[in-house]
């Protein structure tokens, strides 16, 4: 009893396709349907249609590094984009707090300078004054208030400086941190 069974599956062995062709087959006979029926995806892709007395065209039969290598690259890939977008997220608050500081100080300037105009034609015609012997203004008052002035200036034109310095080093992190990403970004496009 055992020795016809035995020779039941070796028959039955002998008469299925191996498995590998089984595999082919079913693999090639999909891939040939999908080029027979029109899809969406065909719209997409460009050239001229297959024949088929051409061969059907193989998946690559080498992965570098194998599943466990494309894995890893994949990860390297993911985190470097990742951080790209942290570091772009990080630059940008510095960025920002340094063109608000920007422009609070233009529109601080902007305060200042007609309030020093003010005060330097009111000391030159006060001097004026002076030397044709009017003396009854406080010329030693409105010399103070000028200085005082002028005082508030130079630690504007500082902070401005300063602010000037801050606001071109977040430019350049971040445009360089922009440009990292678009390398990142070429890269995805390219492969």
């Amino acid at each position: 009893m055992q020795e016809n069974s035995m020779s039941t599956m070796t028959a039955a062995k002998d008469t299925t396709p191996d498995m590998t062709d089984f595999l082919t087959e079913e693999l090639s006979r999909d891939f040939a349907d999908r080029n027979d029926k029109p899809s969406a995806a065909s719209n997409v892709l460009s050239g001229p249609p297959l024949i088929m007395d051409e061969p059907v065209p193989r998946l690559p039969r080498r992965i570098e590094g194998g599943f466990t290598g494309l894995g890893h690259d994949l990860d390297r890939h993911g985190r470097d984009c990742r951080n790209a977008v942290r570091l772009m997220e990080q630059l940008r608050p510095l960025l920002e707090t340094a063109e608000a500081e920007r422009v609070r100080l233009s529109q601080a300037l902007t305060r200042i300078l007609p309030e020093i105009e003010e005060h330097g034609r009111g000391l030159a015609t006060m001097i004026e004054s002076a030397r044709k012997g009017d003396v009854s203004g406080d010329l030693a008052g409105k010399f103070t208030k000028s200085a005082a002035k002028l005082d508030e200036l130079e630690s504007l034109a500082e902070a401005m400086n300063v602010n000037l310095m801050a606001v071109r080093s977040a430019w350049e992190q971040y445009a360089r941190a922009a440009i990292q990403a678009q390398r990142l970004r070429d890269g995805l496009k390219g492969h």
